[in-house]
Parts: C-alpha cells; sequence; structure tokens
C-alpha cells in the first residue's frame, strides 16, 4: 500500500528512493551477479522453447529472455540504438552480441551504474553516458531504435520521456517499450503512448510470463539480496525483485499489469 502511495501521490520521491536503491546495488556488487535489474520473462510454462544461451549466461536466463522478447520483433542490422535506463548494462551487452546492431549508446542517471558499464563491456560500437530519461540531449532524428526495458515506471514525468523518444527517432524509427502499471492506471498509460503519435505495430501483455519467471528465478534472486544488501533493508529489497523471504510465497507484482509494446515513428 505504501509502495503504491508513492507511485500515485509522490512520484518525484518515488523515483529518488529507486534511485537511491539502484546506487546502493551497484556500490555493494562490485563483479557481475546483478547486471539486470528486471524482472524477467518466461513461455516455458505455455510451452515455449528456453532461449539458447552460452554457460556463463545462464544465471541471467529470465532477465536475458526479457530483452530478447523485447527485441526479437525487428531487423537491427546497421542500427543505431538507444537505451534509456540501460542500468548495468547486461540487456546492451546482450543486444550487441545477439543482434548485432551497428551502434548502442546506453544513458542512465546512475553514475555508479555508468561507471561499471564503462569499466566492464568492451566492443566497438557500445558505449554509456550519464543522463536524465526526460532530458536527453542527444539531437532530432539520431536514432533508429529507442529501447525502455521496464524503468519508465519510476520516472515523474513520463510524457517528458515520451516527447524525447518522438524526438530523438528517425522516421520509421522504432520504440521498443515494455513496463509495468497499477491496473487502475493501464487505460491512462495507454493514451499517454497513443499520443506521442506513433503508429503500433505490436502491443502483448505479458503480465503472466513475468509472474512465472519471478517464480522461476526466486531462488537466485533471494540469494542475492542475502548477499548484497544489509539485513536492515532486505524487506524492502525483497518486494522490489517481486519477493518475500520464504520460498513458500507467491510472487507478485503489487497488483501492476506488465505490457510491451512495439511503436514505430512515421
Amino acid at each position: 500500500m505504501f509502495n503504491k502511495l508513492l507511485f500515485h501521490h509522490f512520484p518525484n520521491v518515488k523515483s529518488l528512493l529507486t534511485r537511491l536503491q539502484y546506487e546502493l546495488i551497484s556500490m555493494l556488487d562490485k563483479d557481475r551477479n546483478a547486471i539486470f535489474m528486471n524482472f524477467g520473462y518466461t513461455s516455458h510454462h505455455k510451452g515455449g522453447q528456453p532461449l539458447p544461451l552460452k554457460a556463463e549466461d545462464e544465471i541471467h536466463r529470465y532477465p536475458l529472455q526479457l530483452y530478447h522478447h523485447v527485441a526479437e520483433s525487428i531487423d537491427w542490422s546497421g542500427r543505431d540504438v538507444l537505451e534509456v535506463s540501460s542500468g548495468r548494462g547486461g540487456g546492451a551487452n546482450f543486444i550487441m552480441h545477439h543482434f548485432k546492431p551497428k551502434s548502442y549508446t546506453g544513458v542512465d542517471f546512475s553514475s555508479r551504474a555508468i561507471e561499471f558499464c564503462r569499466s566492464h563491456y568492451k566492443m566497438d560500437g557500445l558505449k554509456f553516458h550519464h543522463g536524465n530519461a526526460e532530458a536527453l540531449t542527444f539531437p532530432d532524428n539520431s536514432f533508429d531504435v529507442v529501447m525502455n526495458v521496464e524503468a519508465s515506471l519510476y520516472y515523474p514525468n513520463i510524457t517528458k520521456f515520451f516527447e524525447h523518444v518522438t524526438r530523438v527517432l528517425k522516421p520509421e524509427g522504432y520504440f521498443l517499450y515494455t513496463d509495468l502499471r497499477y491496473e487502475e492506471k493501464v487505460e491512462i498509460w495507454r493514451a499517454q503512448l497513443k499520443a506521442m503519435g506513433l503508429k503500433l505495430v505490436k502491443e502483448e501483455e505479458i503480465t503472466d510470463n513475468v509472474l512465472k519467471a519471478i517464480e522461476m528465478d526466486r531462488e537466485r534472486r533471494i540469494q542475492l539480496v542475502d548477499r548484497y544488501v544489509p539485513a536492515i533493508l532486505r524487506k524492502a529489497f525483497y518486494h522490489f525483485a517481486g519477493l518475500t523471504s520464504s520460498l513458500n510465497d507467491a510472487p507478485h507484482l503489487d497488483n501492476r499489469r506488465y505490457w510491451y509494446f512495439v511503436l514505430q515513428k512515421a
């Protein structure tokens, strides 16, 4: 209930608390155990095939599968890509290796996350910048693709972000977008997306897929919280990860629905 109150009535406070959580994770995790911050995705329970992964990537299977599901709808060859709120860079690194776009720029508000990315990912065409999703500084018509994965729910002013997405996209460029909203806010959210003036190419509710991924990834997530987070803060971080410390409790999205969209600029 407190979390919902912050989302609805104090978005700037919620954004600040979320930023502090991300900064804390970047400070505590000096290696590469927490390079993804999303809830994950799976279609295993619906007969889907698991994504083939290298052995070293298997630990990140479910967060990686979310990036793959978001990305697989378009052709990436020759594309210049911007990911807004790229976090600790796991998705950026995966997209560059798996889909091989021409270039990939990650932007994030966490200076520690950007420092981590710059020191851990060395690949031609992959770069990271510190920046604000609601005040992007890139020129108009700069990118063929803009990605945003499970991040915009924390932005105080989503309209400003959407305006920048439309501005920096090249004509015919794609906005690949996935996130969640409280059930009673979904229609308002969809109206905000429609107001962007982009063509809706694809939309899909993936709430069940995300909840199943949290369930299948439960043990690893609990271990990460227990390893890196001080005991006094663990309850909040379990909730942040869609879990409690008990293996018997069901995963949750706090009564939110998770959607995936592909939009295209005319």
